[in-house]
């Protein structure tokens, strides 16, 4: 009695071993990307994802977001969110410069779920030329 009962335990044991595969990882929606990851393209080169995200919201209900560590990205939401007041590049990918507001550059917003796309133009310098100014273009996606 005490065989059928261990032979029924361990194909007890083995089913479930069968079903416990680890679960598959949810794949965000088209356009989104998982929080905490940013994607940026320069001038049509894409990055590899960057983890390094962080985003605060700050005083009279402006956001701050921070892409990168080092060399990065930070860019500037008003509370209206439509459109960023910057967006700055500090030595990325070999640019340094940005969109300001009605001063420099251009920029639109769109957001999809959780994921913000800024895209537009900036304008600064790269590390190829310092003594010349440059126009870049960009989008850069980012899920807080």
């Amino acid at each position: 009695m005490q065989r059928h009962n261990l032979a029924a335990v361990s194909v007890l044991l083995m089913s479930v071993a069968g079903c416990s595969s680890e679960p598959i990882a949810a794949k965000p929606p088209t356009g989104t990307l998982l929080a905490g990851t940013a994607q940026v393209t320069m001038n049509g080169t894409t990055t590899i994802p960057i983890h390094e995200v962080e985003c605060q919201s700050v005083a009279n209900g402006f956001t701050v977001i921070e892409i990168g560590t080092g060399p990065g990205i930070t860019v500037l939401l008003g509370s209206d969110t439509q459109t960023p007041k910057s967006l700055t590049f500090n030595d990325f990918d070999g640019f340094s410069g940005g969109y300001w507001q009605n001063l420099e550059g251009s920029a639109q917003f769109g957001m999809v779920a959780q994921t913000y796309t800024f895209t537009g133009s900036a304008v600064g310098f790269g590390t190829k030329e310092p003594h010349t100014r440059t126009t870049n273009d960009f989008t850069v996606k980012v899920a807080c």
